[in-house]
């Protein structure tokens, strides 16, 4: 009868030790995780500005720079309605084949292909009208595998249903709309992706700008739906989106953003961003079409009626007050008025208070916010029922 050697301890801890790495070597243990997929989708309406900003080509530069293999750093751009899924490759290369180790240098060349990018955004157009930011979300999300990211760019101020924010007005609860949504089978499933939203509240063009409040329940309806959908982030920017022109020619309709002033009495405050360019008075080309539906307004109060036009700026960090810009925008809104049939004799008062009279605080702890500040670049039209013999 043999006898067996009895197996030296340290045999078991040495084949353990021989599997381990093994399977450390077939599943890439301990290696940095390859690179995921980036999606970009936009709404790229008419009611907003052209959809970029520079967080954008922050984001796919980034991921860009974790490319492993050429093509890595492939980023697929959804555009609302429009079929078409556009591929933008920003895998910074040495080489057909080799990708570029240098950080320096690869970010440099990531970035010089950022500009294929911003024209797949900007130049995309809607195959249908209207703004569909929920459409938009569930086919970005067709096209990202789990892991990957999802960058959703729009005003968010959806005109489609199930969320036509004309239909919903602007005192629902995000809450129990999503939860409507979810009864109805509507939320898209976003499991195991990131998702980051990028302009929620700027519009730009047709739309009137919005409200801070409306602005704010439009931001926390689409962190709402972002969670319903099982996202495995929800991320909502601050950054600002440059305002230029949309390509899209479709038409969407206006979501009425308040209650209006009664006919010969109120305020009706015209934000800068739809009749003047940056730091300039002169009207911009589309302003007739806000101003006109109050130039009848007024005309048809006639006499009974003083109309007082101010103007008013941001705060900004130098403590300039802006007197003088506001003062030349508030004449030039008075004089294209008068232009659209109003009489000059209502017209009492015009002048420009610079940033003496803010709506919001657009320096919060001493830094400009430039979405706040959007709030406080206005003009106000306030019409004040005239007294006199007879009239209390």
């Amino acid at each position: 009868m043999s006898r067996h050697r009895p197996v030296p301890r340290t045999v078991p801890l040495f084949l353990a030790l021989v599997c381990a790495l093994a399977a450390c070597a077939l599943t890439a243990c301990g290696s940095v995780p390859g690179p995921t997929a980036l999606t970009v989708a936009v709404t790229g309406s008419m009611a907003e500005p052209a959809p970029w900003a520079p967080v954008v080509d922050d984001i796919a530069v980034r991921h860009a720079l974790n490319a492993v293999d050429p093509g890595d750093g492939k980023v697929s751009v959804v555009v609302s309605t429009n079929p078409r899924v556009t591929e933008v490759d920003l895998t910074p290369l040495r080489d057909a084949r080799e990708v570029e180790q240098d950080q320096a240098a690869a970010g440099e060349k990531a970035r010089a292909k950022a500009a294929g990018l911003r024209s797949a955004m900007t130049g995309g157009r809607p195959a249908a009208d209207g703004l569909d930011l929920l459409g938009t979300y569930r086919r970005a999300l067709r096209v990202t595998p789990a892991g990957g990211t999802v960058v959703l760019v729009s005003s968010g101020v959806q005109t489609v249903d199930p969320l036509d924010l004309r239909t919903l007005g602007w005192d629902f609860d995000p809450g129990a709309v999503v939860r409507d949504l979810k009864n109805r089978s509507l939320v898209p499933d976003a499991a195991g992706r990131h998702v980051e939203f990028v302009g929620l509240g700027i519009v730009y063009g047709t739309q009137p700008e919005l409200p801070l409040p409306a602005a704010r329940r439009v931001t926390a309806l689409w962190r709402a739906v972002c969670s319903a959908s099982g996202a495995a982030s929800c991320t909502v920017r601050d950054d600002d989106v440059p305002r230029l022109m949309s390509a899209s020619e479709r038409p969407v309709p206006v979501v009425p953003v308040g209650a209006s002033p009664t006919s010969c009495k109120g305020t009706y405050v015209v934000p800068a961003s739809v009749t003047f360019t940056a730091d300039d008075a002169h009207l911009a080309p589309g302003a007739d079409r806000y101003l006109e539906p109050i130039a009848d307004s007024l005309e048809r109060c006639g006499s009974d009626v003083a109309v007082r036009i101010t103007g008013h700026t941001a705060q900004v960090g130098t403590g300039a007050s802006g007197f003088t810009l506001s003062d030349r925008r508030a004449r030039a809104v008075s004089e294209r008025l008068v232009r659209l049939g109003v009489s000059p004799d209502l017209i009492g008062s015009v002048e420009g208070v610079g940033s003496t009279r803010p709506r919001v605080d657009n320096m919060p702890g001493g830094v400009f916010a430039e979405r706040l500040a959007r709030q406080n670049r206005r003009v106000e039209i306030t019409v004040t029922p005239q007294e006199g013999p007879g009239r209390s």
